[in-house]
């Protein structure tokens, strides 16, 4: 009987330990799956977090591709009827619908935020400015306009003014200064006494795109008025990227510049419709060394051809002959489909051009100020732009205005342009589905074609 019993309480406390190992056994299992259905809905969000980046990121990609299409098409056939048709349909590509995303290109203007990229001939280049220059920028001193000027040109011990090196190596993590042209304006921050505020004003990352954080008041960095638009300090004038004409850009008939200094007679003759006399003329005084195109424009070209450098032919003889004087259309063609490489050479690092037919007015007063040029001059160029519809199609058609005399083109010649090889393209792109946004900077450049891709960034 009793061992009945005990029998029968071991068979009761055998199935309800049978039943806790089942139990727990369940539990168990039911945490396993939990926790492997939870990493998978980890997965399964980082992984479509990284097809939205990869979507949007190709997006953006794609916007700057558009651009570079473009450019490439305007550089080899340009329209002949404006000089900123490139502009409008760079503004007409920045937009675009792609399966599941969609990119935009903008940039704001000095008023407001426009389809297109940013035209860095509208700016001066800071590599050019002198300290002078510098000081016409709001809130300047002399020191710190001196310290930049050293930084990008070197410290001149005569002038005994701003940081010299020795001032970068002595901080607690030393650098050195570039003492060559800065690569971009957020490079500046590094130089003392510039002022990251008065540089880039609410342009916090230098996009030159208003980013919500840079239009919320004190909710984020940077601080802002909150007030729709974008006051992007010093970088609304300045930039560092603009490049002057290379010898392989592209002219106006969308053709290779011919170098003057190299070409041979025959080429010059063919490519500028003049004689034989002529192209030599122009070919010789292409090789004295100091040549500049503005030379054809300033002094006469029989003047030229009497001179020591230009007074004899291919044969050696001593010209006999009269050169006939260049046409405007011929000197057109001067200015439209030539350069000189020797010039080039000589200018070493000066840079950046004004575009006169995308500048704004606040710009080019600026600017006019800057290389000293007459208000009443300034005006007349930007009244006579505005009243062309699509702008200056060549230097030479500046001849059209009473104030610019031949001395006075032949100076503007240094200043400005008509056409911009430059571009900084911001596009964002966007995946539709999640709403993630990957921007891609890229600076383009299309003095070559290809079209150069000479920077990129993307956040």
């Amino acid at each position: 009987m009793m061992l009945a019993r005990f029998q029968l309480r071991f068979l009761r406390e055998r199935r309800g330990f049978a039943t806790l190992m089942v139990l727990w056994t369940i539990a168990l299992v039911a945490l396993v799956l939990v926790a492997i259905q939870s990493s998978s809905f980890r997965q399964a969000a980082a992984g479509r977090e990284s097809v939205a980046r990869v979507r949007a990121y190709w997006a953006a990609r794609a916007g700057v591709e558009a651009q570079i299409a473009k450019l490439t098409m305007h550089t080899l056939s340009p329209d002949l009827s404006s000089a900123t048709a490139i502009n409008s349909e760079l503004a007409n590509a920045a937009r675009g619908d792609l399966t599941g995303a969609s990119y935009s290109v903008r940039h704001f203007d000095g008023t407001q935020e426009v389809d297109g990229p940013e035209d860095t001939g509208a700016k001066i280049n800071v590599n050019t400015a002198t300290v002078e220059d510098f000081m016409l920028l709001d809130a300047m001193d002399e020191t710190t306009a001196q310290s930049i000027h050293n930084w990008i040109h070197g410290f001149d011990e005569t002038i005994a003014m701003g940081a010299d090196e020795g001032t970068y190596t002595g901080k607690h993590y030393p650098y050195k200064p570039r003492g060559a042209p800065v690569r971009s304006l957020k490079e500046l921050e590094l130089v003392d006494g510039v002022d990251p505020k008065l540089l880039r004003g609410e342009d916090a990352n230098y996009n030159g795109r208003l980013d919500p954080s840079e239009d919320d008041g004190d909710v984020s960095l940077p601080a802002d008025n909150a007030d729709g638009l974008m006051d992007a300090g010093w970088s609304r004038y300045l930039t560092a990227v603009n490049e002057p004409d290379k010898i392989t850009s592209y002219g106006a008939s969308g053709t290779k510049k011919l170098d003057l200094a190299t070409a041979s007679a025959g080429d010059i003759a063919t490519r500028l419709r003049v004689d034989q006399n002529q192209a030599q003329a122009i070919s010789t005084h292409a090789t004295s060394g100091s040549a500049s195109l503005a030379d054809y424009v300033r002094t006469d070209l029989s003047t030229l051809a009497q001179s020591a450098q230009a007074a004899t032919l291919l044969n050696g003889r001593q010209q006999q002959t009269t050169v006939t004087s260049l046409s405007k259309d011929q000197i057109k063609l001067i200015l439209d489909e030539c350069v000189v490489g020797s010039e080039i050479a000589a200018a070493g690092h000066r840079t950046g051009k004004i575009n006169i037919n995308t500048v704004t007015r606040e710009t080019m007063e600026r600017y006019a100020e800057i290389e000293a040029l007459s208000p009443d001059l300034t005006e007349t160029l930007i009244t006579e732009r505005d009243g062309r519809s699509g702008g200056f199609l060549s230097m030479a058609d500046l001849q059209d205005i009473p104030a610019v005399t031949i001395d006075v083109l032949a100076d503007l010649m240094k200043l400005i342009d008509v056409k911009s090889n430059t571009f900084i393209v911001t596009s964002r792109g966007r995946d539709k589905s999640s709403g993630r946004e990957v921007e891609i900077t890229a600076v383009l450049d299309r003095s070559s074609i290809p079209v150069l891709i000479r920077d990129l960034v993307v956040r």
